[in-house]
């Protein structure tokens, strides 16, 4: 039984909630709901969504995109229970469910590419946009509740947070998932559910919202196809089929009653599916100023991924859905080449456009999201699904996002660091997607099919019909005009020259690896190592503490077995002699002394230590490049997982005033060749050379600086330090009955034990 609220203090009253803490801000609007009539929320509605997606306010929000179960658990659980599919905020969307509750979004507050698409009248839209009868253009869209947030909550994701928001910059370079990617893929799961079975949650409320019904035409509607808009002329109000597009010759006088049944079943899922596709797959990357997140991108590759576990349950499927899941590719496959080339040119060339790859990787492989294949994983075992005949429509139909994506990618990944293991990991990603089963030769036999030239056919068209005729295959498989005969083929000499190029390249990076980054390495450790002394080391083993130095090789020493993989599987898959990469490199070697002596130590450097480029062969720079690295204080490191954040930046003060003070002091000590000496060498940062490249001129400069001895405090800020200091104030305490006394203990310990190391050196 609701309890009204008086409608002149609701309005205040609703402002005054939106203003309070999130946590706050829930416990009052969960009351106001009960509290309030269907009538007085409809009221209130738009603001709170405004408020939800900082519409004409502060673009964060309610804090969806930067709110994770690690930094803010909480709250991440409370938004769960408000936004869920069975949540509260749902159930209040499907109160206002009816005919007449709608509620307009100006079109020019939506994205551009967007506008032009509903401009070119789409059918899905046709009963929710609204004409200006003068400029005869779209004005506005009219949307009932479900659908005016569904939107709100696609275009929420297209806010550029992590460039506004150090938070947000933050999360979206970790893999961190918000509790906005939570719900979202919640959302799909939900409205296009994998399984035909599936029930589609909340369940209970009036089913009749969107129904086809026999409407006059509106006063503003236009009986012909005007010059800014294209409709169907057989366009009424209410007129969508069970699909939401496409098929736009039906009438309002021959939808019968079973239609208007299998329409109220689905609009949600249309509505889903529509408004995620076009609003997330239309996303300008060319004309925006600044890239999307990479949270975005995971998301888009959630939306892919979902779709096709919606769309391969078809063939299982007699309920009203089923015609949704038919077109559901469809969809997609109209703006995803496109978006995946806007993507690939702009990104940066770092580990982050392993979302990218992962991106396109899930949708050009629709087997691993089959029934089947779900059914089949099982926790810790890698399975391998099929790819059978039933995708070979889908391979042909979307060839070029296989090929012409892979020729994209190819020069970007010639340019990758591949001495980072993310980097080589990428590679062994790209190489195992195509080096499954025989996935290479149906490529090659359809890019040959396209030439039209080995099978004596004078249409595309009928190349596509002759295809499936030779296969029996269902899928309807449309030419498409963007694989033309001009494209480069992925299958030519040119491509197989330049994989060959390519690889080879991965073989000298290896090799490199091999030879010099990794012996380098563990010399480097070896000398520190015998420089601190074998007590100090077996201390640090004890303790299970391993150097960034260590963690460093530990990565570095799993690339040249996973380059190893990648050029043994290319090298299969697309038909590289690869006796001839090491006859090249054998060759290579050979020729490189008689050259010069010093080209065995080619640098970029001249003896004026300038660079000069014109000596350098494009993988001599490669190589180079890939050797020249960052050196920085120890002290200014990234802090670790395992120390105090807060701890740190104080201690680091304290050490750089110690420093300022007693530098000088500090210095001549750790150069006396007495005991004293040997002691400051034991307790004092060695002297280095801190390297570095600057960017902020525009051009890539770089710099050095001498780093004389110094006090570091640093390591007194990690958790195992101050384990060790709460259990020497617990020993004190306890054993002495002054906890001071264990600290002092513990002092006089650390400082036998330098004295030893001391002596010892």
């Amino acid at each position: 039984m609701y309890q009204p609220m008086p409608p002149e203090n609701l309005n205040s009253h609703i402002l005054t909630v939106l203003g309070l803490p999130l946590l706050n801000k829930l416990q009052q609007l969960e009351i106001l709901f009960e509290r309030c009539t269907v009538r007085q929320i409809q009221e209130i509605y738009p603001l709170i969504v405004h408020s939800i997606f900082g519409i004409n306010g502060n673009p964060l929000g309610w804090g969806l995109r930067i709110t994770t179960m690690e930094n803010a658990s909480h709250s991440f659980n409370r938004l769960q229970h408000f936004f869920g599919v069975n949540g509260i905020w749902m159930h209040v969307c499907h109160r206002l469910l009816n005919e007449t509750t709608k509620f307009d979004i100006d079109i020019h507050l939506l994205p551009r590419k967007f506008i032009g698409m509903l401009q070119a009248g789409p059918m899905f839209y046709a009963d929710l946009i609204n004409i200006d009868p003068l400029k005869h253009q779209v004005s506005t869209l009219s949307l009932n509740a479900f659908d005016f947030y569904i939107f709100h909550f696609a275009l929420y994701a297209l806010q550029p947070l992590h460039t506004i928001n150090p938070i947000a910059m933050q999360i979206h370079n970790e893999r961190t998932k918000t509790i906005y990617q939570y719900l979202a893929t919640e959302y799909l799961d939900n409205f296009l559910p994998q399984y035909p079975d599936a029930s589609i949650e909340p369940s209970n409320f009036s089913s009749s919202v969107k129904a086809p019904q026999q409407m006059p035409v509106q006063a503003l509607q236009p009986q012909r196809k005007l010059r800014y808009l294209k409709l169907p002329s057989s366009y009424r109000n209410g007129n969508n089929n069970a699909s939401g597009a496409v098929s736009g010759n039906t009438s309002p006088q021959s939808v019968d009653s079973s239609d208007a049944t299998c329409r109220a079943h689905v609009w949600r899922s249309e509505s889903v599916l529509h408004f995620f596709v076009d609003i997330w797959l239309r996303y300008d990357i060319e004309s925006e100023h600044h890239l999307p997140s990479s949270d975005f991108v995971r998301g888009v590759r959630t939306l892919v991924k979902q779709i096709h576990f919606f769309a391969n349950a078809a063939h299982v499927d007699h309920s009203p859905l089923c015609a949704l899941r038919k077109q559901s590719l469809t969809m997609v496959k109209v703006s995803i080449y496109g978006f995946l080339c806007s993507l690939i040119d702009r990104w940066p060339l770092d580990s982050s456009l392993s979302v990218v790859l992962e991106l396109w990787l899930s949708y050009i492989q629709p087997w691993r999201y089959t029934l089947g294949s779900n059914n089949h994983r099982t926790v810790g075992v890698l399975y391998e699904p099929p790819i059978t005949n039933a995708f070979d429509g889908f391979i042909m139909d979307n060839l070029i996002v296989y090929t012409h994506i892979f020729m994209l990618l190819l020069p970007r990944f010639e340019r990758l660091d591949y001495t980072v293991y993310r980097n080589a990991y990428m590679l062994h990603r790209l190489v195992k997607t195509f080096s499954q089963q025989d996935l290479v030769q149906r490529l090659q036999r359809f890019e040959r099919l396209h030439t039209g030239h080995n099978y004596g056919v004078d249409s595309p068209q009928r190349q596509v019909n002759m295809l499936n005729k030779s296969l029996n295959n269902s899928y309807n498989a449309q030419w498409n005009p963007s694989v033309s005969s001009d494209m480069p083929k992925l299958f030519s000499e040119s491509m197989h020259m330049k994989i060959h190029n390519f690889l080879y390249l991965i073989s000298m990076v290896r090799n490199s690896v091999l030879t010099n980054i990794i012996s380098a390495l563990r010399k480097e450790i070896l000398e520190r190592q015998r420089s601190e002394g074998y007590l100090k080391n077996l201390f640090k083993k004890f303790i299970g503490e391993s150097s960034q130095d260590e963690l460093t090789l530990r990565d570095i020493s799993r690339i040249p077995e996973v380059l190893r993989q990648c050029i043994d599987a290319f090298c299969r898959t697309f038909d590289v002699d690869q006796e001839s990469l090491s006859m090249h490199e054998s060759l290579q070697t050979e020729a490189s002394p008689t050259a010069s002596p010093s080209s065995q130590n080619f640098s970029f450097f001249d003896p004026n230590n300038s660079i000069n480029s014109s000596k350098l062969t494009p993988m001599q720079m490669s190589l180079n490049a890939s050797n020249m690295l960052d050196t920085v204080d120890p002290a200014l490191l990234p802090i670790k997982s395992n120390e105090i954040k807060p701890l740190v930046k104080v201690l680091h003060i304290i050490s750089e005033s110690i420093n300022e003070r007693f530098g000088s002091r500090l210095e001549a000590c750790y150069e006396r060749e007495d005991f004293f000496g040997k002691l400051a060498r034991q307790m004092l940062c060695a002297p280095m050379t801190e390297k570095w490249f600057e960017k902020s001129s525009g051009n890539v400069e770089f710099y050095e600086k001498q780093l004389p001895a110094r006090v570091s405090l640093r390591p007194l800020a990690s958790i195992s330090s101050l384990c060790l200091m709460a259990i020497s104030l617990c020993f004190g305490h306890f054993w002495c009955g002054f906890p001071s006394v264990g600290i002092l203990i513990l002092c006089v310990v650390f400082l036998m034990y330098r004295i030893l190391l001391a002596v010892l050196s």
